[in-house]
C-alpha cells in the first residue's frame, strides 16, 4: 500500500514538472564601459563622406577615407575617468573630378588636446573630442594649375558620443568651421573647412 502511494506521488510530481513553464535564463549584464589603458596605441579607420571645403571663391566637395593612429596618455584627472589621446598619424584622401585631396597632420601633436571621457549614467557612455591641426593638399586643375597646400589656422575639433572604445563607426562632427591659411601667408585666410563629419572605427 505504501509502495503504491509513493508511486502515485512520484507520478504526480513528474506530471507537474512537465507542465511547469521552463525557467528563463537571467539577463546578461552588458559589458562594462571602460577607458583604454594609458600607453595603448590604437589605429582606427576613418570615413568622411561629403566633406565641404572652400578655396578662395571656389567650393570643393569630396568623399575622404583613411585612418588615424592614437596613443593614450594620462590627462589631468583620474585615468579611470578621462584620458588624453595623442595623434601619432592621420591620413585622409579622396578623388576629385580631375585630381585629389589629401589631409595629413600639420605637425607633431605635442599638446595631446584630444580627450576621451567616461560619462557615468544608465547606460554609461564615452565622450570623444578629437583635436588636431591639419595640412590639406588640393590637386585640382580646375581650381589651380599647381597643387594648393593649406593648413588649419587653429586645430580642427570633432566631437562624438561613443558606446565603447575603440569606436564602432560612431559619427564625429566638426564643431565649428576652420579657417585655412597658406604657410607663407599665415595672416591671410585662403580657405575654410566648412563641413566635416567623420565616422571613426
Amino acid at each position: 500500500m505504501r509502495t503504491s502511494r509513493i508511486s502515485i506521488i512520484t507520478c504526480l510530481a513528474a506530471l507537474l514538472g512537465l507542465a511547469a513553464a521552463p525557467a528563463q535564463a537571467a539577463p546578461q549584464a552588458p559589458d562594462a564601459v571602460a577607458l583604454p589603458a594609458v600607453g595603448a596605441v590604437v589605429t582606427l579607420k576613418l570615413s568622411a563622406p561629403g566633406v565641404e571645403l572652400k578655396v578662395g571663391a571656389k567650393a570643393v566637395k569630396v568623399d575622404l577615407s583613411g585612418d588615424v593612429v592614437l596613443r593614450v596618455v594620462a590627462g589631468d584627472v583620474d585615468p579611470l575617468k578621462a584620458v588624453r589621446l595623442r595623434v601619432l598619424d592621420l591620413n585622409l584622401a579622396g578623388k576629385l573630378p580631375k585630381g585629389d585631396v589629401t589631409i595629413r597632420p600639420s605637425g607633431f601633436d605635442v599638446a595631446a588636446a584630444s580627450e576621451l571621457k567616461l560619462n557615468l549614467g544608465v547606460p554609461p557612455t564615452l565622450s570623444h573630442n578629437l583635436a588636431v591641426g591639419l595640412k590639406i593638399t588640393i590637386n585640382e586643375p580646375t581650381i589651380s594649375p599647381k597643387p594648393i597646400e593649406l593648413s588649419t589656422k587653429d586645430v580642427a575639433k570633432l566631437a562624438g558620443k561613443l558606446k565603447t572604445f575603440p569606436p564602432l563607426g560612431d559619427l564625429h562632427q566638426l564643431q565649428n568651421p576652420v579657417d585655412l591659411v597658406d604657410d607663407l601667408k599665415p595672416d591671410v585666410t585662403a580657405g575654410v573647412i566648412a563641413k566635416l563629419g567623420v565616422k571613426i572605427g
